[in-house]
């Protein structure tokens, strides 16, 4: 039987999500938690097999708590739900094993617990679409390698960004430039909100 431990803000979701897993006689939910600091203090004493895990707290972020797990335990499964599907990258980058909109059937979670990942990551059938239209939007706009990572730090300065990715600022700004005619923007912010509804990159 596998431990399972979830963690979200809402005790309505925490209920609903408790009751639903159940139905599956080869899980066991053994702690729900409100605060991400709750759910990380416990997870040495549960031992849980499996972490449901909300992306927006009201302590600290999902995205962190992810990755503090991962600073001490590698095979831990951890699935994230986001009502923001610009989350959902920076969570699988913070080494989630899954991740799921909010809004979709609670049966998908149980699709993911029973999923063979064999080293890869779930997606929700959403979100995977989300993911593949934003990999046509940038084959389409033919963004380079170069221009997708200077956008994911499109909220910093050019000297900052240059150091970041080791360009010349000149080459930083020459970046952004054709960025800016590319995605038919005008100003860092429009590129900022650009990215976050079409690439789901998140800024700090």
């Amino acid at each position: 039987m596998k431990r399972v431990i979830i963690c979200d803000d809402h005790e309505l979701v925490t209920h609903l999500l408790e009751t639903w897993l159940t139905l599956d006689t080869s899980l066991k939910v053994v702690g729900t938690f409100n605060r991400g600091l709750e759910a990380l203090k416990s997870i040495d004493s549960l031992q849980p097999d499996i972490l449901i895990q909300d992306l927006q707290l009201p302590d600290v972020s999902g995205v962190e708590v992810i990755q503090r797990v991962r600073e001490t335990n590698s095979t831990l499964r951890i699935y994230a739900m986001t009502a923001r599907s610009d989350l959902a990258r920076s969570a699988l980058e913070a080494g989630a094993n899954g991740c799921m909109l909010k809004d979709e059937s609670p049966e998908e979670l149980l699709r993911a617990i029973r999923s063979d990942l064999r080293g890869g990551v779930w997606l929700s059938p959403m979100l995977a679409a989300h993911f593949f239209n934003a990999n046509k939007t940038v084959a389409s706009l033919k963004l380079t390698n170069v221009e997708v990572s200077v956008l994911s730090h499109i909220n910093k300065s050019n000297a900052e960004i240059a150091k970041m990715l080791l360009l010349s600022e000149g080459r930083v700004r020459n970046v952004v430039s054709g960025i800016y005619q590319k995605i038919e923007v005008e100003t860092r912010e429009e590129a900022m909100q650009w990215a976050r509804n079409v690439l789901f990159l998140t800024y700090d």
